[in-house]
């Protein structure tokens, strides 16, 4: 599968890939856990040239994963689209959840009027929060982490000789080639994500005076409460994929829709403090 073939990619999901290659969708939306690699993936998909990406920017339109794709990006991605084109083109939309609203009803004009020879390629880690309109005009993809044994040898051939650090990065992002990348090769990253993991156990195994220094660490950063509530999901979901108990998978809804109101600009404290008690 040329393009693919040097990314870390669960076998399952490269299948689907495969066949998706040889019948490309009109929209593909790819969906997966944060540091699976979805951008690579949509980049190397398929071989027309990428004539645009867009993906999340703060107000002066530099680039920031906690940022918007505003309406008039996507407004701009329409004028452009509207010229004849006469051979496939792609465009990407990186992190697609993170549209604004607006964005979104503006993008949905483009799925409805689509381009000819012009496919889209919509990445998302939390695609529950698209509009039902987009979901039902994207083909959805969802792709599964990588295998243990992928994990493990993508590790090795970073270089990763240290035992302690191999489990804690096993720990930390396994099945996420992305991710396990961008650790290795900036260790003031792999403190911080360490750093987020420890707290994320406090906040879910502590006692209560335990949680509520957690809690005040992070009341006024939303960013770093968004990464705790990521790396408590990522400990929960672990644990219910091999002790799939009721409480702990109530604890895991509960976090889902802590980080969901946390994102919408609720305040990191109270909702924190709400799953605590």
């Amino acid at each position: 599968m040329p393009g693919l073939d040097e990314l870390v990619i669960h076998p399952a999901s490269k299948n689907i890939l495969t066949r998706l290659q040889g019948n490309p969708p009109q929209s593909l939306l790819l969906s997966g856990p944060k540091g699976l690699g979805l951008h690579q993936i949509a980049a190397h998909l398929f071989a027309a040239p990428i004539a645009a990406e867009l993906s999340p920017q703060d107000a002066k339109e530099q680039p920031d994963e906690n940022g918007t794709i505003s309406v008039e990006t996507v407004r701009r991605l329409y004028e452009q689209t509207r010229a004849m084109q006469t051979k496939q083109q792609v465009i990407i939309i990186d992190d697609a959840d993170r549209m604004s609203k607006g964005a979104q009803s503006a993008f949905l004009k483009l799925l409805e009027e689509p381009a000819a020879h012009t496919l889209f390629i919509l990445t998302s880690h939390h695609p529950d929060t698209l509009l039902p309109t987009i979901l039902s005009r994207v083909q959805h993809t969802v792709l599964r982490p990588a295998t243990a044994d992928q994990t493990q040898a993508l590790i090795e051939r970073l270089n990763v000789q240290d035992a302690k650090k191999q489990a804690q990065l096993h720990y930390i992002a396994e099945g996420l080639p992305a991710e396990i990348i961008r650790l290795v090769e900036d260790e003031e990253q792999f403190a911080m994500r360490a750093g987020f993991i420890n707290d994320a156990r406090q906040l879910l195994q502590g006692d209560t005076y335990q949680k509520t220094v957690i809690i005040q660490k992070y009341r006024s950063d939303r960013a770093a409460a968004l990464r705790l509530v990521d790396s408590a999901i990522a400990i929960l979901r672990r644990t219910v994929s091999t002790k799939p108990q009721q409480q702990l998978i109530g604890q895991l809804e509960q976090l889902l829709e802590v980080r969901e109101h946390i994102a919408s600009n609720y305040s990191p404290s109270l909702q924190l403090m709400q799953f605590v008690l």
